[in-house]
């Protein structure tokens, strides 16, 4: 019977140990390789949490994971073995750690560097109400370039508190660790540990489960804050992985293995990140001015062959959004042009240095917002809900959405020529085929004369929207940037009713920028806002998401024939 509670784990023989891990990796790679995954780092966690479950007792004690790429032997061994084929789908597993799913996920987190911040306050909280249990931090080196992270070790190693920090160093966050604590790491962790106040025990072979059993247990012992330094390899067990030189494995799948050799299962299609990247290389080429940043995000934001062509241009803070976004403030007020790359959920961390340090200065700062809108399969955590909400009450900021391939490079050229803050926000996904059919900008893209209702795009739904307006009279308008120009404001206030159409939050999004144009105006059109709810969107299939939440032509084309006839 498969091992699938913690119980059961520490049951075992300890020469069962091995059998079980490899077990645990089979499983990790056969449901990888059909839904995909954060593959990498989970392979090389496997020892230790095995070790981990043998030491503590889950939920009693709390396993406080850090971002969660590395916690799916975590899953398979704390009730969730038999549905773990339904990872990162519809109703299936979720693809990080949640709460709500099982009381052995201590903490939800799909963003990186809050665990040991998240495992002191636990640990309080536990003392406060004389409950039993220890908590332990398990943070990959990656999250230790990240501030939250370094506030927490200030704070922690000042405490009375014996909180554990399990430190599991793989060399990598998505691609290879920069910055000087990568190389603290290699040359001596031990004296930056100790100055903090914690106990320092290691490094610790990863892969060596009495090892690093011996050292948990040493821990478990320790009545003041400690680290475990366990040293792994990200991949470990998946020969394409371990060869996989940028990123060991991070993030793959679906694929098929043939004839031992690995065949992914995407097509070659360009992405919105490629094409944005593609354009980004162009004006790096033509201006020495434009420099990129970017936090950790070299492979995801499609930045390879950028650093590999603008090695002194092209800078990867590690995993430190708010550094990042001031950095880029500081490039900027001393003449440069720079480009910060980063995911719309990613941007949320570091909004107070976008407002501070950036909008309130009006700083010509362009912020390339990638994975806009719904992403699918990764969930909750990484929906990019929200980044048109925050950004469009910042003063002098311009926002843009591209809707086709070639809007990219035009929507780049007019936020690289701003004299202030912009930012271009587009969707996970593949570009469509089509070209624009007008250049960058307000578009009318049908627009009768007698229109019945009018359709308000801004980004990729315009497809959408065209698709739900085909063949009949309706208006259908891509606004092209925020806030709204005079025009746009103007021709809505007709007595048409109105339906906005949004891949973001309709709190404070599009739709709202209409209703607050329109409310000082003496004509008070229907109006419908179509958006993501007021609540967050769990992991699924985009697409079905869309169709789900009434953001495909299907679901445009009903919400204009109720606003056109309530």
């Amino acid at each position: 019977m498969p091992i699938d509670s913690p119980k059961a784990l520490r049951a075992l023989d300890e020469a069962q140990l091995a059998a079980l891990c490899a077990e645990l990796r089979e499983e990790i790679i056969s449901v990888c390789g059909r839904v995909g995954g954060h593959l990498g780092a989970s392979l090389g966690a496997v020892e230790l949490i095995v070790s981990l479950h043998r030491v503590f007792k889950s939920p009693v004690d709390r396993l406080v994971f850090d971002v969660g790429h590395q916690a799916y032997a975590h899953k398979l061994l704390t009730g969730r073995r038999e549905g773990f084929s339904t990872l990162r789908q519809k109703d299936g597993v979720a693809p990080f750690l949640d709460p709500t799913e099982s009381e052995h996920d201590a903490f939800g987190a799909g963003h990186a560097c809050t665990a040991l911040s998240a495992a002191l306050g636990l640990l309080e909280g536990k003392r406060a109400q004389g409950q039993p249990g220890d908590v332990v931090a398990i943070v990959g080196d990656g999250a230790l370039t990240g501030g939250p992270t370094f506030e927490a070790l200030n704070n922690a190693g000042a405490s009375s508190l014996p909180v554990k920090l399990v430190l599991n160093d793989n060399g990598m966050s998505i691609s290879k660790n920069v910055g000087a604590v990568e190389r603290l790491l290699r040359e001596g962790a031990r004296p930056f540990f100790e100055s903090l106040g914690f106990t320092y025990l290691g490094p610790v072979d990863g892969h060596d489960l009495e090892a690093l059993q011996a050292a948990l247990t040493a821990a478990r012992r320790c009545a003041k804050p400690v680290v475990v330094h366990a040293r792994t390899q990200k991949g470990r067990g998946f020969a394409p992985a371990e060869l996989d030189a940028r990123t060991r494995g991070h993030a793959m799948g679906p694929w098929e293995l043939r004839d031992g050799k690995l065949v992914r299962s995407r097509q070659g299609q360009q992405t919105w990140s490629d094409a944005f990247a593609s354009a980004l290389e162009e004006r790096m080429a033509r201006d020495p001015l434009v420099h990129v940043v970017t936090p950790a995000m070299i492979e995801g934001s499609s930045l390879t062959r950028l650093v590999q062509r603008f090695p002194g241009r092209v800078h990867d803070v590690g995993i430190a959004e708010q550094h990042a976004v001031t950095f880029a403030a500081g490039l900027a007020h001393a003449g440069l042009r720079p480009v910060v790359c980063i995911y719309s959920t990613f941007l949320q961390r570091a909004y107070d240095q976008v407002v501070h340090d950036v909008a309130l200065p009006g700083l010509p700062v362009v912020f390339a917002i990638d994975r806009a809108g719904l992403v699918g399969a990764d969930g909750a955590t990484h929906q990019g809900a929200f980044d048109v909400s925050f950004l469009r009450p910042l003063p002098g900021l311009t926002l843009y959405a591209p809707v086709w391939g070639g809007d990219v490079v035009e929507a780049l050229d007019l936020a690289l020529a701003a004299r202030g803050p912009t930012a271009i926000r587009f969707p996970r996904g593949t570009l469509p085929v089509a070209p624009a059919p007008a250049p960058m900008g307000v578009r009318w893209l049908q627009d009768p004369p007698d229109a019945q209702v009018q359709l308000v795009t801004f980004g990729h739904l315009t497809l959408a929207a065209l698709e739900a307006a085909e063949g009949r009279p309706w208006a259908v308008v891509d606004v092209g940037a925020l806030p709204l120009s005079a025009e746009v404001v103007a021709r809505l206030a007709r007595d048409v009713p109105i339906v906005t159409i949004e891949e973001g939050t309709t709190h404070g999004g599009l739709g709202s920028a209409v209703l607050e144009a329109l409310a000082s105006g003496a004509i008070r059109p229907r109006v419908k806002v179509l958006g993501l709810p007021d609540q967050f969107v769990r992991h699924g299939e985009a697409r079905a998401q869309r169709a789900e939440l009434g953001l495909d032509a299907p679901g445009i084309r009903r919400a204009a024939l109720e606003v056109i006839a309530p």
